[in-house]
């Protein structure tokens, strides 16, 4: 009898890998609340990807108190999956789930369908941009069999698929972020530092070429002093000076909370942030400070604004959190995007509410409204007024695409007197009052 040994593995392997499929599986639905990725538009606002468990998958813009939220799960129609995002030069947000990429160009979104195709759920993803192409990583691609590193060309929307049949990227491995310095990028691996340059990508560093105790990097940074950075999936933080000399921060030596370094990024004062599966810490003058008193769960994404302060993306309550060096403070969290659907219009209540001086006023635009439009946007007033119904103040007053929003109310930059208010919110034919009470 002649057996077909090459078919028995690959069965074999095929079995191994579902069981690792309903395990992560098990895992993600376990603890799907979480922020992967954060960024920045040219205006300094802070754009997000946050995954609600068992729910939906948003990508929020927020600024100085005000936000705006997509629900892509159900713009799109689309089951529950984990989300990441980016912005690009444009500022356009670009958005990753399972199978297609989404874009956003400040007045609708659309749909990109990938090269492949992926049944097994995808757990974690990046995305990043540089100049004329888009870069994704998918972390379980690669033991799935599909590409775990590819490339959209933004000007024409041609994919370039990296894997081990066109290059030397490693097969069957697990895969974390990526960097960009100048045309190269940078993507940790399982199995060592992966190098794409052009059109071709391999391994620069790894066991086999260096006396490093660990492959498995999960981030990699360059900081303004062009010392080489390695987060690692169990071995901490790692100085990379060259391939025989490496210096080790972890858990034994330092006050690293975890070894796990899901991010890492620089202040405007040369300090190191990190993001562990343990909290946050700073390396400052080549000590490690922990953070972890403030926050103890996993931190999967932190980024520095031009301000220095630092923004978390916390797994397991799903918060968007930011330390300004002497406080953290939560910026919303899952619970909060919840119970919105983009087929009702809503108007909420101001929260606080009686407030001094500032309130939060929270609308969606449904995308139901937007059907009977000639355009992806309607025009939208906000505006406050007193028991006379006298204006007092305009709050928006313009066209907005269908979402989620939440603008501040101060009412001290009207110089209003403690009393009743009313807000009032028109878009397209739909109209909704409701009240406040200013105490001072």
């Amino acid at each position: 009898m002649n057996y077909n040994f090459s078919f028995i593995f690959k069965y074999k392997f095929l079995v191994l890998q579902f069981v690792l499929f309903l395990f992560f599986t098990a895992e993600i639905f376990s603890q799907a609340n979480l922020i992967q990725s954060i960024d920045f538009d040219s205006q300094n606002k802070v754009v997000y990807a946050l995954t609600g468990n068992y729910d939906s998958s948003y990508v929020v813009r927020y600024d100085n108190g005000n936000k705006e939220i997509w629900n892509l799960t159900q713009l799109f129609n689309q089951p529950f999956f984990w989300i990441s995002s980016c912005v690009d030069n444009n500022d356009n947000i670009w958005a990753f789930m399972q199978n297609y990429l989404y874009k956003f160009d400040g007045s609708n979104w659309s749909q990109i369908p990938l090269p492949d195709s992926n049944l097994f759920y995808l757990k974690f993803s990046d995305l990043a941009v540089n100049n004329d192409y888009l870069f994704l990583t998918r972390m379980h691609a690669s033991i799935y069999y599909q590409p775990a590193l590819i490339r959209l060309k933004l000007s024409d929307n041609t994919w370039k698929v990296f894997d081990h049949n066109n290059s030397n990227y490693p097969e069957n491995v697990l895969t974390g972020r990526i960097f960009i310095k100048g045309d190269s990028v940078f993507v940790g691996t399982t199995k060592g530092l992966v190098l794409a340059y052009g059109d071709s990508a391999k391994v620069i560093l790894d066991t086999a070429n260096s006396n490093l105790s660990t492959q498995s990097i999960f981030c990699f940074y360059i900081d303004s002093q062009n010392r080489k950075w390695l987060g690692t999936f169990d071995n901490g933080l790692i100085e990379w000076n060259d391939n025989f000399n490496f210096r080790y921060f972890n858990n034994s030596n330092s006050a690293l909370p975890n070894n796990f370094i899901n991010a890492i990024d620089e202040d405007s004062d040369g300090n190191l942030w990190l993001a562990t599966d343990e909290g946050f810490a700073c390396l400052k003058n080549d000590t490690i400070i922990s953070y972890s008193n403030l926050v103890n769960s996993p931190i999967i994404e932190v980024k520095v604004d031009n301000q220095n302060r630092v923004w978390l993306g916390e797994l397991g309550d799903g918060r968007l959190l930011v330390f300004d060096g002497n406080n953290l403070n939560a910026i919303t969290d899952v619970s909060e995007e919840k119970n919105y659907s983009l087929e009702d219009f809503t108007l909420s209540q101001n929260y606080p509410n009686p407030f001094n001086p500032s309130t939060k006023i929270r609308y969606n635009i449904p995308s139901v409204i937007l059907s009977s439009s000639k355009d992806d946007k309607v025009g939208v007033t906000l505006k406050v007024y007193d028991v006379l119904g006298n204006e007092v103040a305009t709050l928006v007053n313009e066209n907005k695409p269908a979402g989620v929003y939440e603008i501040e109310f101060n009412a001290s930059k009207y110089n209003l007197t403690s009393g009743i208010y009313f807000y009032k919110l028109v878009a397209g034919s739909f109209v909704q009052t409701k009240k406040m009470i200013l105490t001072k």
